[in-house]
């Protein structure tokens, strides 16, 4: 639990966030840089889907690349399958390879994204999947390379080239027999 101190720091923050005023805006992203809680992700990725700033959305999308806690990987992967945030998929699929969190045991989501998605969530995906070190199931990679092989043979865009190259990566991930 939050000391009430910090607590109040972090919805004072929060608070700001949702702010007209850029100055306030710019200002709680720094606070949140020094101060940030697993409880600010949702204010933060709702002020990157609301604002019209391009500082402030540059501010925001280099604080999610710097995110270090590992705790904060549910809620982004619930934001990924959230449709309020299908307009920044792309970016919170993104935050798994620029800021090196582990997201490997997401990896049917990911899969599950590039073959719905489009062309940039797929190569967001493909980013993010090379860069896994982890060991797999057997049996999971095997379904995945099936729904790939499915989505392949329905695919007509370029997007084909990408998920052969999902496919290949997984065909090289450690797998566990």
């Amino acid at each position: 639990m939050l000391e009430p101190k910090k607590s109040n720091r972090l919805n004072n923050i929060i608070a700001d966030l949702s702010s007209k005023e850029n100055k306030k805006v710019l200002f709680a992203l720094e606070q949140l840089r020094k101060h940030g809680k697993k409880e600010a992700f949702l204010s933060l990725i709702d002020t990157l889907i609301t604002t019209t700033d391009d500082e402030i959305k540059q501010e925001i999308i280099n604080l999610l690349f710097d995110l270090r806690d590992q705790a904060v990987v549910d809620t982004i992967i619930s934001a990924i399958n959230n449709k309020k945030y299908a307009s920044i998929k792309s970016v919170l699929i993104s935050i798994f390879w620029q800021s090196s969190l582990d997201g490997s045991q997401y990896i049917s989501t990911f899969i599950r994204q590039a073959i719905k998605g489009d062309y940039l969530i797929g190569i967001e995906v493909l980013s993010v999947i090379e860069n896994f070190n982890n060991t797999f199931a057997e049996e999971e990679i095997n379904d995945l390379k099936f729904d790939l092989d499915e989505a392949i043979e329905a695919e007509e865009t370029e997007k084909v080239k990408l998920l052969i190259s999902m496919k290949t990566v997984l065909d090289s991930l450690n797998i566990e027999y």
